[in-house]
């Protein structure tokens, strides 16, 4: 399915002044292809997220097996070039309601958190990789014989935040009214990268399962609120940073937790999240929003059906 969606982009809807415009008080975007892109990643996302919280009967272990699962689609995933559901997966796990709960972590197998933590290192594959990639792969496709390639996925986001900060940080215009070609130059660069990756896609042909889709589509999600509460009532929030999730945290600061010199909370990055959740909330507020989120579940969720051979999103 990312295949798909991403030979459909429009380079064009890319641009920074583009894609991220929406009509006002809608939640679509005005670019459709590439809504339709963002959209399947928050799918897969918020997919992997609620076979690990949708359920209130899975124990901790249950839980720690659940996202190992997970990680290991996330090595397939990347075996088969598929970049985009890797990002969406590792994203998913490190994400507020995944990454604060500390006894399911410490239940993962060490060996799956090694990958995972080789895929947070590495997931964000520059665009100047992808495109050598690409650029390989289809110049063996005119020298070498027909089938040997398998192609690429590549995670749209990459593209699309690039153009984004280059267009809010350069101006349409100089002065004298004088057109920026420099900036002009750069989104035409870049829309080029986007129409050699979407010739490497058409590379890509993975067989669907079809047991496998039916099960992804007719997963009823967690909104990020639900998923959240839920997070909490599995594992109320700590009020000392010494009790935090430590796995994602860099070596030295788990030393400075176990010896008691770190007081307070450590600075969040995108790799270290500690049981963060809305801006004002606290404890007893999340405690208090977990109780009132949970009547409105729906039911423990099905888990998803046995990995056997490779497959893509």
């Amino acid at each position: 399915m990312d295949a798909e969606l991403f030979k459909k982009v429009e380079p064009r809807h890319c641009l920074g002044f583009v894609w991220c415009q929406r009509p006002n008080g809608s939640k679509e975007y005005l670019a459709p292809t590439v809504g339709a892109t963002i959209n399947q990643f928050l799918h897969v996302s918020r997919c992997v997220i609620t076979t690990c919280l949708g359920d209130l009967s899975m124990t901790a272990q249950d839980r720690a097996r659940v996202v190992e699962l997970w990680i290991q689609v996330a090595k397939e995933c990347r075996v088969l070039g598929n970049y985009a559901s890797l990002r969406a997966i590792v994203s998913a796990l490190q994400s507020p309601s995944i990454s604060r709960l500390q006894k399911t972590w410490g239940r993962v197998a060490r060996k799956s958190s090694r990958k995972l933590k080789r895929f947070i290192k590495d997931q964000w594959v520059s665009r100047r990789q992808l495109v050598k990639e690409a650029t390989s792969m289809l110049t063996s496709l005119e020298t070498g014989p027909i089938g040997a390639q398998k192609g690429l996925v590549p995670f749209l986001g990459t593209f699309l935040n690039y153009l984004l900060l280059l267009d809010t940080n350069m101006e349409d215009y100089l002065e004298g009214n004088e057109i920026n070609y420099e900036k002009r130059s750069e989104e035409f660069k870049v829309t080029e990268q986007i129409f050699l990756l979407q010739e490497a896609v058409h590379l890509y042909h993975i067989e669907a399962e079809e047991r496998f889709g039916a099960w992804f589509q007719a997963m009823e999600l967690l909104s990020e609120d639900e998923s959240y509460s839920l997070s909490c009532h599995l594992e109320p929030p700590q009020e000392r940073a010494g009790k935090m999730c430590r796995f994602f945290l860099p070596k030295k600061n788990r030393a400075s937790l176990s010896s008691g010199l770190v007081t307070r909370p450590l600075t969040q990055n995108p790799a270290t999240v500690a049981d963060p959740g809305p801006s004002n909330s606290s404890s007893a507020a999340c405690s208090s929003a977990a109780g009132t989120q949970l009547g409105n579940t729906r039911g423990p969720r099905p888990a998803p059906p046995m990995l056997m051979g490779r497959r893509t999103f």
